[in-house]
């Protein structure tokens, strides 16, 4: 199926996780995406990347993209909207991340385009009937040369963020636009 992710070669390495900490689920994720080959069309809905990322696009849209993997990259993404998108986001999952005792949930994001552009990062906990967002205070921006992004969410500075969820996402929510951004990198940290 030409229009299936590829999953990553036989001998990429580190299937195991040996990370530790709250946020290893989700830094394995990311190892992964590092060490393997993906290709695949993004499209309204749903896209899968591998287990645990994936995209999510307005189904109400007509947006077509792709994504891949490439040497020194974690992953390349093109998206075309034509018309309209409410929305375009990259999904990592995080899994059940319990906070209590901890103090800030940090990004490092590396990233460029040969186009500048800027995108949101978002701690995504889900609750009863839903979710609730707490968006990194700075915007992300890429541009030609690749840059490096650092940002925390302080835990204990916003009562709205629970310290306890059934599931946790980091959502990259992208400019609902025609763009192209490559993301070089992407680690998270909680302490």
């Amino acid at each position: 199926m030409p229009d299936q992710p590829k999953p990553p070669a036989p001998s990429a390495p580190a299937q195991n996780n040996l990370d530790l900490g709250p946020e290893a689920s989700a830094n394995h994720l990311l190892g992964l995406l590092r060490a393997g080959s993906f290709d695949g069309p993004i499209k309204p809905g749903e896209t899968r990347v591998l287990p645990g990322v994936f995209f999510s696009v307005d189904p109400d849209s007509k947006t077509s993209g792709r994504f891949h993997s490439a040497v020194q990259s974690l992953l390349n993404i093109d998206f075309a909207i034509d018309g309209k998108s409410r929305w375009v986001a990259l999904h990592v999952k995080l899994g059940p991340v319990d906070l209590t005792d901890r103090q800030v949930v940090g990004v490092v994001c590396k990233s460029s385009s040969p186009q500048a552009t800027t995108f949101q990062l978002s701690l995504r906990s889900g609750r009863e009937g839903g979710f609730i967002d707490h968006n990194f205070r700075k915007t992300t921006v890429a541009y030609a040369a690749p840059s490096t992004h650092l940002d925390a969410i302080q835990i204990e500075a916003d009562s709205t963020l629970p310290l306890k969820a059934p599931w946790r996402e980091l959502v990259l929510l992208f400019r609902p636009e025609n763009s192209q951004i490559v993301l070089k990198d992407l680690r998270i940290f909680i302490v």
